[in-house]
């Protein structure tokens, strides 16, 4: 009877430390933050007269055509024959003069020709052009050594040429019109011109609004070159048309409008400190053909900083852990320095598995 009074109690006293552990437990977790430098984009709609969550913007397109000189490209060919150096030596004690068309043998039969009369002189070399007997890739060879068939037999060892760079068919000199060419040409006289349409459009803006900023975004919508691809002539000369769409805005207003669409957009706990004004990068989206509206694609570094540590984190995420496993949770969170872990009774060694037991805060 003893024995089975001294187990239930026992049994009685194991239940209430258990209850115990989970009712009295407690932790408070105290992160320390920093700004987090981020990237972030959003749209704002653009209107001339503002208003209904519309930034105030002055729209307006203009198109500008000019006509410009290009250079045409190299042509590109390459001559029918390999061709290259080759370094004539002679190591006999008497000079050795070889006459143009003085042909050159590689060891696997491909000719070459000198193009000119050299000298050779007794146990010395000269530099000397060779091009290929015969047309086509076959003659573009590498690095050899060249017997020099028209010599006496005897003399073919002690003279010989050599080369220390391959053979190749160089590239034929004149120019030739391409297609990248006229795509290229069009392309930089559309760019060229940007400036000078958005310079007239600020000018027919009323005078207070000329120091507006100003998004726009240009399209090259026709560019006619004076010959096709394919003329075989040094210059050519381009024609082109370019759009160019305008929003005029106050800088203010953009990022006060940015500030407040990107808070709503914001992950709860989360703030938007400021916005790092030298990043702001402001494109137009799409523009109503009409100017009555367009929409904006706004692009910076901003500061963000945890502000609501209870709303930022899921305590389901720490329930269980020791303190150096929530340590090392938050290590792995941007903005986040450091967490300090606070366990309560000095019994407890994990986070409770109670919600309301946890306490999250951000260092003041």
């Amino acid at each position: 009877m003893t024995r089975v009074v001294v187990s239930f109690f026992a049994a009685v006293t194991a239940i209430v430390l258990l209850v115990l552990y989970y009712t009295l437990g407690r932790a408070t977790v105290t992160i320390e933050v920093e700004p987090e430098s981020t990237v972030m984009e959003t749209k704002l709609p653009a209107a001339p007269s503002g208003g209904n969550g519309q930034l105030k913007g002055a729209i307006a397109a203009t198109d500008l055509t000019k006509t410009k000189e290009f250079p045409a490209s190299p042509s590109g060919e390459l001559e029918d024959k390999a061709s290259g150096t080759v370094a004539l030596v002679n190591t006999s004690s008497g000079g050795q003069t070889l006459i143009a068309t003085t042909r050159l043998l590689s060891p696997k039969g491909i000719l070459f020709r000198l193009r000119e009369t050299v000298t050779i002189p007794a146990d010395g070399r000269v530099d000397v052009p060779v091009v290929a007997d015969q047309a086509g890739e076959g003659s573009a060879i590498g690095p050899t050594r060249f017997t020099i068939p028209g010599l006496r037999q005897n003399l073919q060892d002690a003279i010989y040429a050599e080369s220390s760079e391959p053979m190749r068919r160089a590239e034929k000199p004149g120019t030739q019109v391409t297609e990248a060419d006229i795509a290229a040409a069009g392309r930089e006289l559309g760019e060229a011109m940007v400036p000078e349409a958005l310079a007239q459009l600020r000018e027919a803006l009323p005078e207070a609004d000329r120091k507006l900023n100003v998004a726009y975004r240009s399209e090259v919508v026709d560019a006619k070159p004076s010959v096709p691809a394919g003329t075989k002539q040094p210059k050519f000369t381009v024609t082109s048309t370019v759009r160019v769409t305008a929003v005029f805005y106050s800088a203010d207003e953009l990022r006060t409008a940015a500030l407040q669409k990107l808070e709503g957009q914001m992950e709860r706990g989360r703030k938007v400190e400021n916005l790092e004004q030298e990043s702001l990068a402001v494109g137009i989206d799409e523009a109503a053909p009409d100017k009555s509206m367009a929409t904006l694609k706004v692009k910076f570094l901003a500061n963000v900083r945890v502000v609501d540590a209870s709303t930022a984190f899921k305590k389901e995420d720490l329930m269980g852990r020791t303190a150096v496993e929530v340590q090392n949770y938050f290590k792995g969170y941007p903005g986040v320095v450091k967490a300090e872990v606070k366990l309560w009774p000095f019994w407890v060694t994990t986070v409770p598995t109670v919600a309301d037991h946890i306490t999250l805060q951000v260092k003041q």
